[in-house]
């Protein structure tokens, strides 16, 4: 894996496979833990304590909760709120300026919009 896919395996590993994203120092080590959890989860998926659920994450999350209270311009006012609309990361990544400045305004809207669509 080179380093132009390793964004977007974090953002599929995250968004489509549901799994909680790790901080791994390295691509190497991203990798072996990604085959290394595919490979629990066809043994026994119950005993993966790192693969989220397949349905949309509860506002009730504590996890998601912080995650979002993470993206620049939300903190603990607008986190609930944002998670009340777009229970997911997956939604909350898909949401256009227009949505999401109906719950938190332009300027946070933009801001947002742009952590989910900007390359890093």
């Amino acid at each position: 894996m080179s380093e132009q896919y390793f964004p977007a395996l974090q953002k599929f590993t995250v968004l489509d496979l549901g799994m909680v994203l790790l901080p791994v120092a390295s691509q190497m080590e991203a990798s072996c833990l990604v085959i290394q959890l595919v490979q629990e989860q066809t043994k026994e998926p119950s005993k993966n304590p790192l693969l989220g659920k397949k349905r949309a994450l509860l506002l009730s999350e504590p996890s998601l909760l912080r995650t979002v209270q993470q993206i620049p311009g939300v903190g603990k006012v607008k986190a609930p709120l944002l998670l009340q609309k777009f229970p997911s990361i997956q939604q909350l990544s898909n949401a256009s300026i227009g949505e999401l400045e109906q719950v938190v305004g332009q300027a946070v809207a933009q801001q947002i919009h742009a952590f989910f669509t900007q390359p890093r």
